[in-house]
């Protein structure tokens, strides 16, 4: 809940039927240096992410990115990544994949933190999805919109500090 009306002095309560139910979102937004475009991936995975999600990504990726020429993959800490199992697909992989981590506690320097903070305020923001599978249409429908809107994406590049609005063709 982001915000609401209320009495004063009474604090709102949302009534809930009890549960636990989780969705993980997984996410990058990439961009090339030579053509300047920026691109937005992610997959929607109902439960948790663990090892073999990301070497489901991983997989997706090599299927989508090998020929191309090589990746840079810069992500966090998230345990997952820094499984056995996903470090040897990596360096399985190096000759067209090269990863590196975010610093620890530096979530401001993560350009897709920026695309999670807009899509939980902008798309899911006071919403209460009566089932799972609605809150996974209007969380697609939220990443669509912003894939649709390349300068929002290379906002959220430039709004990390890692890139420049210049070095993303912006301007030009």
């Amino acid at each position: 809940m982001r915000s609401t009306w209320g009495k004063k002095g009474v604090t709102p309560i949302i009534v809930s039927a009890g549960g636990w139910k989780n969705l993980s979102l997984l996410g990058m937004i990439t961009w090339n240096s030579r053509t300047k475009k920026t691109g937005n991936l992610a997959w929607v995975k109902h439960g948790s992410v663990n090892t073999e999600t990301i070497l489901g990504v991983l997989e997706d990726m090599k299927n989508k990115y090998e020929h191309e020429g090589r990746l840079i993959l810069i992500w966090d800490g998230l345990p997952p990544h820094r499984s056995k199992a996903v470090q040897v697909m990596i360096e399985a992989n190096k000759n067209w994949l090269s990863v590196h981590r975010f610093p620890a506690y530096a979530p401001e320097l993560n350009p897709q933190e920026y695309q999670w903070s807009s899509l939980k305020r902008k798309d899911l923001g006071n919403y209460c999805p009566p089932t799972m599978r609605d809150l996974a249409r209007k969380v697609r429908k939220g990443l669509g919109r912003m894939k649709r809107s390349k300068s929002i994406l290379k906002g959220f590049l430039v709004k990390s500090g890692l890139w420049s609005g210049r070095e993303l063709g912006e301007g030009q």
